[in-house]
């Protein structure tokens, strides 16, 4: 179906946010080895995923949003995004982890990844990806609350169609959890329906408990 690839280029462009191409606005990359080997520790790893999860390649990065709000004056230490795809080569859940070199860093860039930056570049990125004759429609952009996890959290929801010779719905989730100088953000891609519930927040409280068990979230 002619849908497949373009929905394969959306779902791939959507979920690389930290894979964009240097922006004079992003924080500043100071990685150290330390805090990337934790940051490890606390993202999703393969054995948490049933079989038929598959590990992605990194992604080529993408022009930077226009959207991006200026964090230059911030440091990150380290930054990763393993994500994974289900075996309809569509369906897609990671965990993109970035630490700060202090928690009010993190805490500055928690306040600036508002839910409208959020939409405004997943659907510029979508945009940008899509065959020519498909268009993008933003269906809804949600809020979806808080989660019980963290000294910080969120839980986004995009939905938008891919309008072609057919209309696919696609739906994008975010779920953050910050603490300290640390925040995970956990993000599923799917074609017509969020994933279910039930394994969502098992990865999500997953997730959780690793960063509280680390050190990450002094």
């Amino acid at each position: 179906m002619r849908a497949v690839p373009v929905v394969l280029a959306v779902a791939a462009l959507v979920l690389v946010s930290a894979a964009s191409a240097r922006d004079p606005r992003d924080p500043q990359q100071r990685h150290t080895a330390a805090d990337t080997r934790l940051a490890r520790s606390v993202s999703l790893r393969p054995a948490d995923l049933a079989a038929g999860w598959k590990k992605r390649p990194p992604s080529q990065p993408g022009p930077p949003c226009s959207a991006e709000p200026d964090e230059s004056k911030l440091v990150q230490t380290a930054a990763i995004d393993p994500t994974y795809v289900w075996k309809d080569g569509v369906t897609a859940v990671g965990s993109e982890v970035d630490v700060f070199r202090t928690a009010a860093m993190a805490r500055r860039d928690w306040r600036l990844s508002t839910l409208r930056v959020v939409r405004d570049c997943v659907l510029e990125s979508a945009r940008r990806s899509v065959q020519k004759g498909t268009r993008v429609r933003l269906v809804s952009a949600q809020s979806l609350g808080r989660l019980p996890y963290g000294e910080r959290s969120l839980h986004y929801r995009l939905v938008f169609d891919l309008l072609g010779k057919k209309t696919v719905p696609v739906v994008t989730d975010l779920f953050g959890i910050g603490s300290g100088r640390v925040t995970i953000v956990l993000h599923t891609f799917s074609v017509g329906s969020p994933l279910p519930d039930s394994s969502v927040n098992d990865l999500v409280t997953l997730v959780a408990k690793r960063l509280k068990a680390s050190r990450l979230g002094i």
